[in-house]
């Protein structure tokens, strides 16, 4: 009976995330922007922060926090401002897109991944 040599390894997949290292960030829309942290934004968002808190983007080094996604929030954080999309947009919030995404996400940034990205809002 001949031995049986192993079945080669399958080749490793390519990762799907290609991290560029360092501060990845939406640019400020407007000077004199200050960041709040992540904490600010949990005092309303809790399960967002949760989520975020729990996930890879919070793991990195450094880490991907919820300004870094949506620009600096000292004028946007305030409950009056973040109930009007348009006062939100026009007080420095961004919304990032697909591109932005691409970043570090190097396949499968489609609509659905946009609209996954923040199905813990419930």
């Amino acid at each position: 009976m001949a031995a049986t040599s192993p079945a080669p390894a399958a080749p490793a997949a390519a990762s799907a995330i290609a991290d560029p290292g360092g501060t990845v960030a939406v640019a400020a829309t407007k000077p004199g922007l200050e960041r709040i942290g992540a904490e600010a934004c949990g005092d309303c968002h809790g399960v967002q922060f949760d989520s975020w808190a729990g996930g890879a983007h919070a793991k990195r080094k450094p880490p991907l926090d919820c300004e870094h996604c949506h620009g600096p929030g000292s004028e946007y954080e305030s409950k009056s401002v973040m109930k009007d999309p348009a006062k939100a947009k026009a007080a420095g919030l961004v919304m990032p897109d697909k591109a932005f995404c691409a970043k570090c996400h190097k396949s499968g940034v489609d609509d659905a991944f946009m609209k996954k990205a923040h199905e813990h809002e419930g």
